[in-house]
């Protein structure tokens, strides 16, 4: 019978531990995340991207890796932007993806359909990148051709 209590009494305290150290963990990555939300993904000359990413890593782990905010903004720095001929959508920067006008969406339409359908992709992660929502409205449309050029290449493979 003492076995079983001495048992007991480790298993609460095992869980107890357990609950604490979790806690504490999360208390970390929390405050990991609001050391983080200074830092601007926005980078004009060779000088800002090496600072910034001087202060990212300098910024202590928080372990939680596959969510981890600084390892995002660390990759999202190290991509770099590409411009398909459609500098002039950086003046939509900060603007919902639901605030568009006719006039503003028929020039994102127009990018979209002058392109190859192997580029959307690489388009969308460039406006991503670049801070410029695609407009609702097309985003079925973006969907769809870049499933009908993926469909095109496993024909032409198959």
């Amino acid at each position: 019978m003492k076995l079983i209590l001495i048992c007991a009494v480790a298993l609460v305290a095992l869980c107890l531990f357990d609950f604490f150290s979790g806690k504490r963990k999360k208390s970390r990555a929390t405050k990991q995340k609001a050391d983080l939300s200074h830092i601007s993904l926005d980078v004009n000359s060779h000088e800002e991207y090496d600072a910034r990413m001087k202060e990212l890593e300098a910024s202590e782990c928080c372990g939680a890796h596959d969510v981890c905010e600084k390892e995002q903004m660390i990759r999202a720095l190290r991509q770099k932007i590409e411009y398909f001929n459609d500098e002039e959508l950086d003046a939509y920067q900060g603007i919902s993806e639901d605030a568009y006008t006719d006039d503003q969406i028929e020039e994102f339409r127009e990018v979209l359909y002058t392109m190859q359908t192997n580029e959307i992709e690489d388009w969308l992660k460039s406006l991503s990148l670049r801070g410029v929502a695609l407009p609702i409205l097309l985003k079925d449309e973006a969907c769809q051709l870049v499933a009908d050029g993926r469909v095109r290449n496993l024909e032409v493979k198959g």
